[in-house]
């Protein structure tokens, strides 16, 4: 069990750092590409991230967490779990501050601080409700994202589809808790707002799959009859 968990951590770092390289582009096409054009082609490259963990078969939390809901799980799964949030943790904060120390001193900078602040606005209960909504939402559409790449039939589609339900969560400004790491760590702007936004985003980007879940299972059952 230590070495397949030993494993996931190492998988889970990559699957870290390759959401933060999704989050850099991102910035950088906000940054680059005057507009709302920057913000689609920045949530369209998002999706560069997650097709990495997919194809590589990384390990990211929000990826696997939805698993536990559809079938009962071997005992490890459940320990690699917060494993591998804590790679994922090391992988997207250790790339942030790669992304800090080279570009503080760039006009680039600000776009990171600028898509920071907004993740840290936490002084109302309308923010909090919003927090845990987009955070929910988002579970919802990396489930999707992730279960629609791994239908080998048409893959082609799946990728589309990955595609499609990244551009949507990233575009809509809804809450990953990985890429949330990254973005405070590129801007350098950890402190309680930030810790209190992971618990959020972490929580409620676990319960998201649950209605995707529920969506594929009553699909599946209305082709059976």
């Amino acid at each position: 069990m230590v070495k397949n968990l030993s494993f996931s951590f190492l998988k889970g770092i990559a699957a870290g750092a390759s959401i933060g390289v999704g989050g850099f582009l991102y910035i950088l096409m906000v940054f680059a590409v005057p507009g709302e054009i920057g913000k689609v082609l920045g949530s369209i490259l998002f999706a560069v991230g997650l097709f990495t963990v997919c194809s590589l078969s990384l390990h990211l939390y929000t990826g696997k967490i939805g698993l536990i809901y559809e079938k009962k799980q071997e005992k490890e799964f459940y320990f690699s779990l917060p494993v591998m949030l804590i790679g994922n943790a090391v992988g997207a904060v250790g790339l942030g501050y790669i992304c800090y120390f080279i570009f503080k001193d760039l006009d680039i900078y600000q776009v990171a601080l600028n898509t920071s602040a907004i993740r840290l606005s936490l002084y109302t209960f309308e923010d909090y409700l919003s927090c845990m909504v987009k955070s929910f939402l988002c579970g919802l559409c990396v489930y999707l994202a992730v279960k629609s790449f791994a239908y080998k039939r048409i893959s082609i589609i799946g990728t589309l589809l990955l595609v499609l339900f990244v551009f949507v969560f990233v575009y809509a400004g809804f809450q990953h808790c990985i890429a949330n790491m990254f973005y405070f760590s590129f801007a350098n702007s950890w402190g309680w707002e930030a810790c209190v936004n992971l618990i959020f985003c972490i929580l409620f980007n676990s319960l998201g799959p649950v209605v995707g879940v529920l969506l594929i299972k009553a699909v599946q059952k209305q082709e059976t009859k």
